[in-house]
């Protein structure tokens, strides 16, 4: 996203074998990069983080930090403070503490909906789990909430794709444990192909077949669209295959 003119902002995960927190400005008329020296006080350094924009702030969530900063020493951290970076004046900005938290990630998904922050999913090595919780961060009252979707949603995963179109977010595939035993949760993974889509504003049409499909109602009489829809919701479309990574 752009806040203002042909300029993008950027905060890279790694460089060589240490952790980050620079950030680099792409200019998307000239295609050059600039490295912002920043002011106030900076995120810590991380990897497999979000950075979102909303308007001139790009707020940074989770990610993988290290007890000895920018080096790794297998002592993970993740954190779950929202940092902001004003890309107006190029500074940290100090943040309010929030009562209630999402529990720290890496490899989630974020996104930005009518001003405010979401996030999905993700991995945290230390309590070795995935989650597939939805939460929303309102940046004027610096407030989490928790949302609970109606519908079936997707299984506990990280590496999903989230993309919005018009009101509804379109997320695909992303990877999980795999339920037979195997090297264990961080190497034996499944890579999922299948595809959710969360409507922030659904039709009447769309409440209803949600209604018929919560309460097994009778299918029958309804026209041959209507019940190719429903299967289409209800039909299990993953394919998945094993595979083996330790990143991400």
């Amino acid at each position: 996203m752009t806040p203002k003119g042909p300029a993008m902002c950027s905060m890279p995960l790694t460089s060589a074998d240490c952790f980050s927190n620079d950030i680099h400005k792409l200019d998307t008329s000239t295609m050059t990069w600039t490295l912002i020296c920043t002011k106030g006080s900076p995120a810590r350094w991380r990897d497999f983080h979000s950075a979102t924009m909303l308007g001139s702030h790009m707020y940074v969530f989770g990610g993988r930090a290290d007890r000895f900063g920018p080096f790794h020493s297998n002592n993970e951290i993740y954190c779950n403070r929202i940092r902001v970076f004003d890309t107006r004046t190029e500074a940290w900005l100090d943040c309010p503490p929030t009562p209630v938290l999402p529990e720290g990630r890496r490899s989630h998904s974020a996104f930005g909906y009518n001003g405010e922050l979401y996030i999905f999913g993700g991995y945290n090595a230390r309590l070795n789990r995935h989650f597939h919780d939805l939460w929303k961060f309102n940046p004027v009252s610096f407030t989490w909430k928790k949302i609970e979707p109606k519908g079936k949603g997707p299984c506990p995963r990280r590496r999903q794709c989230c993309c919005i179109v018009g009101d509804k977010i379109v997320l695909f595939g992303g990877t999980s444990p795999s339920p037979e035993e195997g090297l264990g949760d961080e190497f034996d993974l499944i890579d999922h192909s299948d595809l959710h889509i969360l409507d922030f504003s659904p039709s009447l049409k769309t409440l209803c077949k949600l209604a018929v499909i919560q309460y097994n109602l009778d299918q029958s009489c309804l026209p041959h669209d209507i019940r190719w829809e429903l299967n289409a919701m209800t039909t299990n479309s993953n394919i998945s295959r094993p595979i083996v990574s330790s990143h991400g």
